[in-house]
């Protein structure tokens, strides 16, 4: 009977050690669901075009968590893995 056990839950850990990692989040899906709404890459919707957004990442982070002026808080509407994403995605549109 122990040694029914001990194989089950030494089969269970190796379970548990096979799963992958948790995926990393796709910040241009989050911007899609979240942002594209108001903001395009190009050009101006109801809020600025993302080329002519800040590109300081610890603004875009404020900005995207606390809000401004009319953009709506998402601090408590995404998580903070969501958050950076978008901040990585909006930088590397900076980048061309």
């Amino acid at each position: 009977m122990k040694k029914t056990i001990l194989i089950a839950a030494a089969a269970a850990l190796m379970g548990l050690a096979a799963q992958p990692a948790m995926a990393e989040v796709d910040g241009a899906k989050v911007f899609s669901k979240k942002c594209k709404m108001c903001h395009a890459i190009d050009r101006k919707k109801v809020g600025p075009a993302v080329k002519d957004m800040n590109t300081d990442t610890a603004v875009l982070k404020t900005t995207i968590t606390e809000g401004r002026k009319s953009m709506p808080k998402f601090g408590s509407k995404l998580s903070e893995e969501e958050i950076d994403a978008v901040v990585s995605y909006l930088a590397s549109q900076h980048q061309d």
